[in-house]
């Protein structure tokens, strides 16, 4: 698989630096931006393969930038998956409702982590660039 770029956009900066090493490790290129009002922009400006967005921010939460993400023609091909340290069946299925492709419950377990994120990973390359004609 190649290295594929990821966006995390989360305002706690453990959890970025968690997740940055961990897909450094594993050969991606992350990316964060730490202010939800700048995802967008961030989404736009890199393309990336994968966005990991947190739930819980202090401007806009995730599942009101996921349902932005998945509304814009050009980016709704993008999979975000949701990490969240919200759990419950509501935050579940508002996020799935938002058209998150994945929701990942902090603590974060690496192994389980990346195998979820490379697995959507090897899904959307299997789909080619063709999807986002759909």
């Amino acid at each position: 698989m190649s290295m594929a770029k990821i966006l995390i956009v989360d305002d706690d900066f453990e959890t970025i630096k968690l997740l940055e090493s961990m897909l450094l490790s594993h050969g991606h290129e992350p990316f964060s931006v730490s202010e939800s009002r700048n995802a967008i922009k961030a989404v736009e400006t890199i393309m990336p393969d994968v966005i990991l967005l947190d739930i819980m921010m202090a401007e806009i939460n995730g599942i009101a930038i996921c349902k932005l993400i998945k509304s814009a023609p050009e980016l709704r091909h993008i999979p975000v998956v949701m990490v969240s340290a919200l759990s419950d069946e509501g935050t579940k299925k508002d996020s799935f409702h938002a058209g998150a492709n994945e929701f990942i419950t902090k603590p974060i377990y690496p192994a389980d982590f990346m195998q979820r994120i490379n697995s959507l990973l090897s899904e959307s390359q299997a789909d080619g660039p063709e999807r986002a004609l759909r």
